[in-house]
């Protein structure tokens, strides 16, 4: 006989499911340093951050971040560029800005001290329901849900409902009533640790599982299909080329939506408007992204047009050496693309202006690392650091 639903309402079995999680959670939490430093901004700061990105990717991050704009002040007062500068790699860019105005206002409108209710939370730029509940409870220790991806797919597949079709309205209603008022941070926290490490969207952990009693999917075994993809998930693998244009010990580095280098190559072409990537950020000139073959790769190298070389020619002084040598080779993520780099670097005289046409500035490669500049321009540029161009 298949198991009836939980009632999740009755007091004694809220209590029970409250006290197994948080039982779990005090003795395996992850070591993270938002968790031994505890303050509402570094709070902020660490939700912000991983919003879409993993936890182990931003801890080096969050620990940069502080160590440059250690109170909300700092932030404020910083030049946009230099946040940008400090969030570069991790993506998704508007998050900084948002994290940047947020700071602001704060400064400019509430004497710089940070919202102390859930309300004041949802006004700031880029707090939506679930940053805003995450902060008031984590940071304030007040009794407000937390309710990411993550947390909504646990709270489905206790409630049963594993295809998706939770309604939202019951999953809302169900968070809000499961929080406890004495400890309502730690419970979002455990909530969101459950969901990362247990019970992710593939292939949960059900056996080892420390609220499996509770769980009415854990209790059908519809592992399968608490475990099937969500649609439109599926990465996207592509090849790109990067050119790393140099003159004596500069490179050309330049912003997002420029034109793009001129490729003939037999592939469909799966990006070519750019402009919304690594805003604020400067990058390389790059070709459209084309999707990549199953099995083996693009040469996009030898289909690169020599016809580029002539919008640099035109009006400047270069003196370039053809055709562009091989620097080398990396993969990336940016989204949902999993991106094949080639990187090619072409040698242009002392004398190089910047091209008519394309907006952009000449860096020195000492400098490449310190500034703003996209974490994929990085990597390519890492390639002359290591010797191999």
């Amino acid at each position: 006989m298949e198991p009836g639903p939980v009632d999740f309402a009755h007091p004694a079995v809220r209590a029970a499911l409250q006290r197994d999680l948080l039982a779990w959670f005090d003795a395996s939490a992850r070591d993270l340093p938002w968790r031994r430093r505890r303050s509402l901004y570094g709070t902020w700061i660490s939700e912000m951050m991983l919003q879409q990105t993993t936890v182990a990717t931003v801890v080096p991050y969050w620990e940069r971040f502080l160590a440059r704009f250690p109170d909300v002040a700092a932030l404020a007062a910083a030049p946009e560029d230099d946040v940008l500068a400090h969030w570069s790699g991790l993506g998704y860019y508007r998050r900084a800005r948002h994290l940047h105005a947020a700071a602001r206002q704060v400064v400019d409108t509430l004497g710089g001290r940070l919202p102390e209710d859930v309300e004041g939370w949802r006004r700031l730029p880029g707090i939506g329901p679930y940053a805003a509940g995450a902060i008031a409870s984590l940071g304030l220790g007040l009794p407000e849900p937390a309710v990411d991806a993550n947390v909504r797919r646990v709270l489905a597949r206790w409630l049963g409902t594993t295809g998706g079709d939770a309604p939202a309205a019951e999953v809302a209603r169900l968070a809000r009533a499961l929080v406890p008022a004495d400890r309502p941070g730690v419970w979002n926290e455990a909530l969101m640790e459950l969901g990362a490490l247990v019970c992710p969207a593939r292939q949960p952990l059900c056996a080892s599982c420390p609220v499996a009693p509770h769980c009415r999917t854990g209790k059908t075994g519809a592992v399968a299909m608490a475990s099937s993809p969500a649609p439109g998930q599926a990465s996207v693998p592509v090849a790109v080329l990067l050119a790393v244009i140099r003159s004596g010990s500069r490179v050309w580095l330049e912003v997002p939506g420029q034109r793009l280098l001129p490729c003939r190559v037999p592939a469909e072409v799966a990006r070519e408007e750019l402009s919304g990537l690594h805003q604020g950020l400067l990058t390389l000139p790059t070709t459209a992204w084309y999707l990549r073959p199953a099995k083996g790769t693009l040469d996009l190298l030898g289909a690169l047009e020599e016809a580029w070389v002539d919008a640099w020619a035109d009006g400047s002084s270069m003196a370039a050496t053809l055709p562009p040598k091989p620097l080398g080779r990396f993969r990336h993520a940016i989204t949902r693309y999993r991106l094949d780099v080639t990187v090619a670097v072409l040698d242009a005289g002392p004398g190089l202006v910047a091209p008519p046409g394309r907006d952009g500035r000449w860096v020195d490669l000492d400098d490449a690392s310190a500034g703003n500049i996209s974490q994929l321009a990085r990597k390519a540029l890492r390639l002359i650091a290591h010797g191999q161009g």
